[in-house]
């Protein structure tokens, strides 16, 4: 336990903290951050959720600070002024290695003092002394960080600077590039409701930014304090559709402000502007932004006040609306999780509580995952698995062997196959948390192919036998689609164990649906028994599916008789499957004996019949087609069958 408490720490530092900005801001670009946030205990102690602006007298330290700390003495205030003379007088005290400790401790704890806007402004009054006793010292802290942090930490930084310093200002944001320039220029502009134009300008000259460009930033800003009217926000969304364009920001910000200046009687009104625009004309790159735009809409204005909105969309009636649910469910465990989670209990929501609290807890662990992971107490204890596998996937692409570890604390980890099975018929749904495990695997693989095998064949991982195959066959299916020639040649080294295929089938059956012939030539080298035949099948799929049946039966009469006998029965099987119906016609002209081309109509009948909601429909007229295949006997049973099943028979259509 040690251990992953140790693998918390390093996540929490390592990986970007964009809580406020990050999670609330990604919708809207810059929009302001929203003040209520957790207030994490990362030493496992109480959970609360605080609001910024209401401290209450003598607030104690949400955080088990280490004695260490710089912060530690100020274990306790009384207001957030109070708060602020203190950190003041820190700052004002500290020696320049100080201050660079203090910048990293507001990284590590960024909720220390309940807000992230406080901790903002922390770093501002941070950088803007040491920006005075050592420029190249404010540098170094910033190429430290990863691109995203950067982004955050100096769109944060500028929205608390005080604008009286904008010299100081300058000379900050003149230590780094263009896009961490124009993000602190976009902070400062939202952090101020009122401030000097001209100043604003002429330092942006001075950055090298055109006049124009300048300009821009600020009408912009300036159109989010002027209300549009409900004509106007239609007038913007249709011309924005019918010119291709796919930023919707401005038109979303206009909605926003409507509702909230309107009131939520208004929100039907607008979602219906969005209802009513026509998909089919268009792109595909603006259909994609604008499936996302009334869930991004009913998460502002959830900023407001989520539990009213969640209240109101809920009464608005079957059938209920759960993307816009979900969203609002989204803001609202920023907000108050305990109250949100007794919400979803209600006996209205039955049906559609685990969906809506599986899309809360994709949506912080995606965009928040070390902050989802210290907060885990935050969720419903049924969901636990799901956060930290959640968590695991997240994090895999930087961290692959900290996200493999995550996934050893899930309560399931160390059952065998059978005990999953039994544990997951008594689970509303494990579809979320399965998904999550496999490609948590394959992004593991995919950066660190060798780690990931090795990590899951070893004790450490306390897998069940039973579990280890399938986390391995997945680990080399993602290698394989790096480096397939590397991947074969390790696949080949790894012991077969009982009744199982050696993991070069799953290799050449990869590269089999990217090149099957390049599959083929490594045919040769796959091991003998379950393994060969496991690879031979994988192809044969892929070589019926090209139209090359005679290519296929041809590859399988290199196996020994018996496998042969079950290779072409499979294959006769997948020529059962195909559609269109002449296509079928075609593959069953190409078995070479009338037994495989029974097995085929038999696959086919089958399925059309045992599972005809998803079977390919059959008619009277394919059923008199397949005939001329059958034998005497096979017909009998044929037409008994079109007795037994006629109301699963369609009427012939006219093409046929």
């Amino acid at each position: 336990m040690n251990q992953i408490k140790h693998i918390y720490r390093v996540l929490a530092i390592t990986i970007p903290i964009t809580v406020g900005v990050g999670i609330f801001g990604a919708t809207f670009g810059s929009t302001p951050a929203n003040a209520d946030v957790l207030a994490i205990n990362s030493g496992g102690g109480e959970q609360q959720v605080v609001d910024s602006k209401s401290v209450g007298p003598s607030v104690q330290n949400r955080l088990n600070l280490n004695e260490d700390s710089l912060f530690y003495s100020i274990d306790e205030y009384d207001n957030l002024f109070d708060l602020k003379r203190k950190l003041l007088h820190l700052v004002d005290e500290a020696t320049e290695l100080e201050l660079v400790e203090i910048f990293h401790e507001s990284r590590e704890y960024p909720l220390a003092f309940d807000s992230i806007r406080t901790t903002h402004w922390l770093r501002s009054v941070v950088l803007f002394k040491l920006l005075d006793v050592d420029s190249n010292a404010v540098q170094t802290l910033f190429e430290q960080l990863d691109a995203q942090t950067a982004q955050v930490v100096v769109y944060g930084v500028m929205r608390e600077w005080n604008q009286m310093h904008v010299d100081e200002a300058v000379n900050f944001l003149a230590l780094f590039d263009r896009g961490l320039q124009r993000r602190g220029l976009l902070g400062l502009i939202d952090g101020n409701t009122s401030f000097n134009r001209s100043n604003f300008i002429e330092m942006g000259v001075e950055l090298g930014f055109l006049e124009d460009f300048l300009t821009g930033l600020i009408d912009r800003h300036q159109r989010v304090q002027d209300q549009a009217s409900l004509d106007d926000i239609a007038t913007d969304l249709e011309n924005l559709i019918t010119n291709g364009e796919y930023r919707f920001y401005e038109v979303l910000q206009d909605a926003s402000s409507f509702v909230l200046e309107e009131g939520l009687d208004a929100l039907p009104r607008v979602l219906e502007l969005f209802d009513e625009q026509s998909v089919d004309i268009m792109s595909p790159t603006v259909r994609m932004s604008f499936d996302g735009t009334q869930s991004s809409l009913v998460s502002d204005i959830a900023r407001s006040d989520p539990e009213l909105l969640f209240e109101y969309i809920v009464n608005l009636g079957k059938p209920l609306k759960l993307d816009l649910l979900s969203s609002v469910c989204e803001v609202w465990f920023g907000r108050d999780p305990e109250t949100l989670w007794s919400r979803l209990e209600g006996e209205d929501l039955k049906y559609d509580r685990h969906e809506i609290s599986e899309d809360v807890i994709r949506h912080w662990t995606m965009g928040e995952p070390n902050l989802a992971l210290v907060s885990i107490d935050q969720f419903p204890a049924e969901y636990h698995d799901l956060v930290y596998a959640q968590v695991a996937l997240a994090v895999a692409e930087d961290s692959p062997l900290q996200a493999l570890e995550l996934l050893r604390e899930t309560s399931d980890w160390s059952l065998t196959r059978n005990e999953r099975a039994d544990r997951e018929s008594n689970v509303d749904s494990t579809v979320g948390y399965d998904f999550a495990i496999e490609r948590t695997i394959s992004a593991a693989a995919k950066v660190d192919p060798i780690l990931t095998i090795e990590w899951i064949e070893s004790e450490e991982s306390n897998l069940d036998d039973s579990m280890k195959n399938g986390y391995l066959s997945r680990a080399f299916r993602s290698w394989a689609g790096s480096d397939p020639s590397t991947a074969f040649e390790m696949a080949l080294q790894t012991p077969l164990t009982a009744n199982t295929a050696g993991f070069e089938a799953t290799v050449v059956g990869w590269m089999a649906r990217q090149d099957v012939d390049d599959a083929i030539e490594l045919l040769p080298r796959v091991r003998d028994g379950k393994t060969k035949l496991s690879a031979y099948r994988r192809v044969m799929f892929r070589l019926e599916e090209l139209d090359r049946i005679s290519h296929a039966l041809h590859l399988g009469s290199d196996l020994p008789e018996n496998e042969r006998e079950e290779y072409n029965k499979a294959l006769a099987s997948r020529v059962g499957d195909r559609e269109p119906f002449d296509r079928l016609i075609a593959g069953l002209r190409e078995l070479p004996t009338q037994e495989l081309q029974s097995k085929a109509i038999r696959s086919r009948l089958m399925f059309a019949y045992y599972v005809p909601k998803m079977a390919p429909k059959v008619t009277n007229k394919q059923l008199d087609q397949l005939k001329e295949f059958l034998t005497d006997r096979e017909n009998r049973l044929l037409e008994m069958g079109r007795r037994m099943y006629k109301d699963l028979i369609h009427e012939d259509s006219p093409e046929e």
